[in-house]
């Protein structure tokens, strides 16, 4: 399993943004390490990322600080909620490894973390898709960082299980929004969305490439145009009533940072239209990912005569 710089980037990527400080998401991007943000996670992750990116030894020793205060669920079920922010703590001590102190704050948090999370894949069947997205997701994240073998490769079939059997040809997810009476539907087509990509995105880390799995040509991609589409005309969702541009906006806002990787590896048509009304992207589990995700890498030269 190959070690990245972080779980969602790469050094390569970091150089790629300080090498093009006036392109429009990078420019867009930078004024946001320097911003405070109220949310615990949010200020650790603009931390670790300005650790990163510019070499700052202070944010690293702050965002590392701010671990043993993390919220980590009392009970051993944590809630969607819960998962979510314990992938993004997960990402935050990926940054800090460097640090001296890194491997004493940070392996009682990954054990407590990783064992619950094997303990409930471990147990049975899970009859809830979206929360098994998000199981495998700090699944992956956890297995990444303690070079857990085991850990990784079972969070990854369980991505192959989700593109085979819960994304539809038109790119919905089956089990999680055309369930009768199910509620906030886009939210959680957008939740699954971005569990998926930020897997592939892991896993591509660690030297794994998600991206191109596809069950029968169906893949993240085909997820991601689905809600993509619905973002820009929430009166066409079917699967629920009064959903509204308001709404979508809002949850792009909080949750489409990873539409950032996903253009990476394969723009959307119209992306474009996202970009201008969201740039900078950032949220609280993948960071600000128009700054380590804006810029597209130059392609490779290819030699010969055609």
């Amino acid at each position: 399993m190959k070690q990245s710089v972080a779980l969602f980037f790469s050094a390569e990527d970091l150089q790629l943004a300080r090498g093009n400080p006036e392109e429009p998401p990078i420019a867009a991007a930078l004024p946001m390490l320097d911003g405070h943000r109220q949310d615990p996670l949010e200020a650790a992750q603009l931390l670790g990322l300005r650790h990163l990116y510019r070499g700052d030894k202070a944010a690293a020793e702050m965002a590392l600080n701010s671990l043993p205060a993390l919220d980590l669920p009392a009970t051993q079920a944590p809630s969607l909620a819960d998962l979510q922010r314990q992938l993004g703590w997960l990402a935050v001590l990926s940054m800090l490894r460097t640090h001296p102190n890194w491997q004493s704050t940070a392996e009682p948090i990954l054990s407590q973390i990783s064992d619950a999370v094997a303990r409930e894949l471990e147990a049975g069947p899970i009859g809830d898709p979206l929360r098994l997205c998000w199981l495998a997701a700090v699944s992956m994240g956890a297995g990444i960082l303690r070079v857990d073998e085991a850990g990784f490769g079972r969070a990854a079939e369980v991505y192959r299980q989700i593109v085979a059997e819960h994304i539809h040809p038109e790119g919905y997810f089956k089990g999680i929004v055309d369930v009768d009476g199910v509620s906030d539907s886009y939210a959680s087509q957008l939740s699954a969305t971005r569990a998926l990509a930020l897997m592939a995105e892991m896993a591509g880390q660690a030297g794994l490439d998600l991206w191109a799995h596809n069950s029968r040509g169906v893949s993240v991609h085909t997820a991601a145009t689905y809600s993509f589409y619905y973002y820009f005309y929430p009166e066409r969702w079917r699967w629920e009533a009064g959903l509204s541009r308001e709404r979508t906006l809002a949850l792009m806002r909080r949750d489409g940072a990873c539409y950032e990787m996903l253009n990476r590896r394969q723009p959307i048509r119209g992306i474009e239209q996202l970009f201008a009304e969201q740039r900078p992207m950032f949220c609280a589990l993948a960071g600000l990912t128009s700054l380590t995700h804006g810029m597209r890498p130059p392609r490779k030269r290819r030699w010969g005569i055609f």
